[in-house]
């Protein structure tokens, strides 16, 4: 099944309080670059990606869109 991007983040806290709410719906997410971030932190432009399966896209939006309105 193929994956694609949900949402990007500069920081953990929100791409794991979004992966949380996902999970409560039922819907597998993963984090890109949650490494990367935390090594790297303090080069500006690196980013955490939420990804989820393509067959959950639209229900993923409807909850980051509730959840985070800045990021739609």
């Amino acid at each position: 099944m193929k994956t694609v991007i949900l949402a990007t983040f500069s920081d953990n806290v929100q791409a794991h309080m979004l992966q949380d709410l996902l999970k409560q719906e039922g819907i597998e997410s993963m984090l890109q670059g949650e490494l990367s971030t935390q090594i790297l932190s303090y080069i500006h432009g690196i980013f955490i990606q939420v990804l989820v399966f393509e067959d959950d896209l639209e229900r993923a939006k409807a909850i980051l869109k509730e959840a985070f309105p800045e990021n739609c």
